[in-house]
């Protein structure tokens, strides 16, 4: 048997699929090893970036539908994940973000507890990521949001969460990184609000190494008081940008399209998509493309780009009149249209791109009913210590304070008691 050189047989195994490279970590204990490595599982992913493999996140409710495309055959497969006990369910799964294979996802449940989770949807190992501080008073503030993302500087994945603050146009900020499993604080940023028409879910990828939102603060320098809120994650600071100006008067929202920042804005008959072009010296917007959707799909309820396909075509998610999601490939040189799938339970809101990954949790833990079950109970009596905790606190200050006024009694009586021995002799 001809043994092939290393080099040689990691160039060849990077480019099976990811599932079969997970089951040739059997032939042996060489092959485990390297296909194990942080090296080739860093290269495995690049590879797949680089020749536009990807898979999209579809999500429902309850479910978690994965779909793999094709560019070859313009198909998808599709696989679902049911990751919610139907019995607990509120609020639903929420998507959070995406990174390097990786997904944060949170769930709020009837009883209020909430449970943050990184999962693998290639591998479905998934790990419970503790929650912040003060998470447990989250259903009193206007506003929280997060973000996910890889610090390739400390060679780790970090979420970011921003939460209102008592302070008036002031949002509070923690970090949290996987390596160290824990949460820090970090200074806050200025601003009231998060943009009135919620996140899309695929604005919730990182681009250029920095996560973005729309925000809004009374009184700021741009235009409306609405401008783009920039974290970046490896020097964990704040930055402000501008939104374009725009030609169709409805509501912007951002997206991520092929690596680059986008923002769309459309009526009932035409979108408009605008691209965030870095020159080397200056971040500007320019106009990416026009669709008019009342000519190809007639009533769209909501609209969102997907992905940048190789042949120049766009992938695009619609909201029709028949209360479906509809996947299509827009061909903006020819103006044609090529649909490809449609789901009756996910929205182009809960539309997400990620590229699948072997980077394992290493926690052992498979995402499912029972893990969210688990996790929910966890909560529960986390969040029931930390209540008691904040009561003893208080009955121990309350304690102090009768204390020292009842020394300060009997040292008043004992004064008044010496003063009548004196006045008698």
């Amino acid at each position: 048997m001809v043994k092939l050189p290393i080099e040689i047989l990691s160039d060849i195994l990077i480019r099976l699929p990811v599932k079969s490279i997970a089951r040739f970590r059997c032939v042996n204990n060489e092959w485990h090893i390297l296909l194990k490595s942080s090296k080739f599982l860093k290269t495995q992913y690049q590879h797949a970036v680089e020749i536009g493999k990807f898979n999209l996140i579809l999500r429902s409710y309850s479910n978690i539908d994965t779909l793999s495309y094709d560019p070859l055959s313009f198909t998808c497969e599709e696989s679902s994940h049911v990751i919610c006990p139907m019995e607990s369910l509120e609020m639903g799964i929420e998507f959070l973000g995406c990174c390097n294979g990786l997904v944060l996802s949170r769930h709020i449940s009837k009883s209020q507890s909430c449970v943050l989770m990184l999962w693998n949807p290639c591998t479905n190992e998934c790990k419970r990521v503790p929650n912040p501080p003060g998470a447990s008073k989250d259903q009193d503030r206007i506003y929280v949001e997060y973000g996910f993302g890889y610090d390739y500087q400390i060679q780790d994945f970090k979420v970011v969460r921003l939460a209102e603050s008592l302070e008036k146009n002031w949002c509070k900020v923690h970090v949290y990184t996987l390596k160290s499993n824990s949460w820090r604080g970090i200074d806050g940023v200025e601003m009231d609000d998060f943009d009135d028409t919620g996140m899309f879910d695929m604005a919730r990828l990182p681009v250029n190494g920095s996560l973005h939102w729309i925000v809004y603060a009374e009184g700021s320098e741009f235009r409306n008081d609405h401008f783009i809120l920039c974290f970046d994650i490896e020097k964990e600071e704040f930055d402000k940008r501008p939104l374009p100006i725009l030609e169709v008067a409805a509501e912007p929202f951002l997206c991520v399209l092929g690596g680059s920042l986008t923002l769309s804005s459309y009526d009932s008959e035409v979108v408009s998509v605008w691209e965030l072009k870095d020159n080397g010296v200056k971040k500007s917007w320019a106009k990416f493309f026009t669709i008019e959707l009342e000519k190809h799909f007639g009533v769209v309820n909501n609209f969102i780009p997907v992905q940048s396909l190789k042949n120049g075509k766009i992938l695009l998610g619609l909201d029709l009149d028949d209360n479906c999601l509809h996947m299509v490939i827009y061909d903006p040189n020819q103006d044609t249209i090529l649909d490809i799938h449609e789901d009756s339970m996910a929205s182009s809101r809960s539309v997400a791109v990620y590229v699948e990954s072997l980077i394992s949790l290493d926690t052992g833990s498979y995402l499912g009913p029972a893990q969210w079950e688990t996790s929910h109970k966890e909560d529960e009596d986390d969040s029931k210590e930390d209540d008691d905790e904040e009561e003893e606190e208080e009955e121990e200050e309350d304690g102090d304070d009768g204390t020292e006024d009842g020394e300060s009694l009997c040292d008043e009586e004992e004064d008044i008691e010496n003063e009548k021995k004196n006045k008698s002799m």
